[in-house]
């Protein structure tokens, strides 16, 4: 089997190639070889014309022009080539030129000069064949180089499609969770004030009745003196305490006071019903009137600020509650201090009502921050833009 040509032995052939491991089919290295050695034939027997017509102008040979058309052949064809013209320059010097005329036989100075000729075409082909393969090799390189670029832009491509669907994606995700703590919340805010106004139109009334009823009750046990009366009077009290409760959890539910005199008003209603109904002293500070237009912002502060107060009762088991409110240039600041035992603020040790909290505070585009000391109380604090 015949060795199969690589890109290495015929440059000219596969300079064009974007892949050096293709292989030309057999008739196509026949018309290469066919090429690259005619050339150096033609390039030779040119040579030998112009050194004859040289020779009658000036008597002497010029056997440089020989040497000019193993150069030619070399950096055409490659070192074969080279060699090939150089042979047949030695032959047709010979032939032609060197004594005696029309034969091969030289002298010893002929053989010298012959010789020297070689020596100088050998060379000659060999560097210009290793420039030429070096050259071939230099445009492999940068072809190489051109595809590894090409290759690099489609992954970064590639990759910056990739991270654009995935940054879509999550986005799309993102806004979709928003959306679902928003709804959640919603939905909690209207069962939230649903079962107050349950509370209120409902149980309330029922409670007021039955505490009118028991007070008639009694007027009647008293006037005759029956001494039952006295119980009767304990169950009334015991009805004006229940309806009391009954009234604070639906208020709490549902704050009525915010909607009618807003957050000021509902907060101080909030800060006094918890210094009566829980044993800590709560008081509302809010040095300048602060007026929130927009009644999500306003029932948002005030959950956050009702969570923040319940967390520090009965969690933190605080004695003293402030809840501050203060515009400061154009930022809104809500702030609830405790002196309670203080908690771990790390994600995995937060509960639900820390969470809800978070929840409220960004779906208002506010940001909420928990400063806490163990037994030196907590301090949280949600601050966002108004205008």
């Amino acid at each position: 089997m015949s060795a199969v040509p690589m890109a290495s032995d015929h440059p000219v052939l596969y300079s064009g190639l974007k892949d050096d491991r293709r292989v030309y089919p057999r008739q196509a290295i026949t018309i290469d070889l066919a090429r690259r050695y005619g050339f150096a034939i033609a390039a030779s027997f040119m040579a030998l014309v112009l050194t004859h017509v040289f020779q009658r102008l000036t008597r002497n040979p010029v056997f440089d022009l020989c040497q000019a058309a193993v150069v030619l052949s070399a950096w055409y064809g490659g070192f074969g080539p080279g060699i090939t013209a150089g042979a047949l320059g030695v032959l047709g010097l010979d032939y032609f030129f060197i004594p005696p005329l029309y034969s091969f036989g030289l002298g010893f100075d002929d053989v010298v000069r012959v010789v020297i000729f070689g020596a100088v075409a050998l060379l000659t082909s060999w560097l210009s064949a290793q420039l030429k393969k070096a050259k071939m090799g230099l445009e492999q390189s940068n072809l190489e180089l051109e595809q590894s670029n090409q290759q690099m832009e489609s992954r970064v491509r590639q990759r910056t499609e990739e991270l654009t669907r995935a940054k879509a994606n999550l986005k799309a995700e993102v806004e979709q969770r928003l959306q679902a703590e928003k709804t959640i919340l919603d939905i909690s805010s209207r069962e939230q004030r649903r079962l107050g106004e349950d509370l209120h139109d409902g149980l309330c009334q029922l409670l007021a009745g039955t505490r009118l009823a028991t007070l008639e009750v009694k007027k009647r046990l008293e006037s005759k003196s029956i001494s039952e009366a006295a119980d009767v009077a304990i169950i009334e009290s015991n009805l004006a305490d229940a309806l009391a409760q009954a009234d604070t959890i639906s208020r709490g539910l549902y704050p009525v006071e915010l909607e009618t005199n807003g957050l000021m008003a509902a907060l101080e209603e909030l800060s006094t019903k918890i210094s009566k109904i829980f044993p800590v002293t709560c008081q509302f500070i809010c040095w300048q009137p602060v007026l929130i237009l927009d009644g999500t912002v306003g029932m948002h502060l005030y959950r956050i600020a009702q969570e923040a107060s319940m967390n520090a009762i009965k969690g933190g088991k605080a004695k003293r509650i402030n809840i501050r409110l203060k515009r400061s240039g154009e930022r809104l600041f809500l702030s609830v201090a405790d002196n309670g035992v203080g908690f771990h603020t790390q994600p995995s040790r937060q509960g639900m009502g820390l969470k809800i909290m978070g929840y409220r505070a960004k779906m208002i585009g506010a940001v909420l921050q928990f400063k806490s000391h163990l037994h030196r109380g907590t301090v949280v604090t949600c601050s966002l833009a108004q205008k």
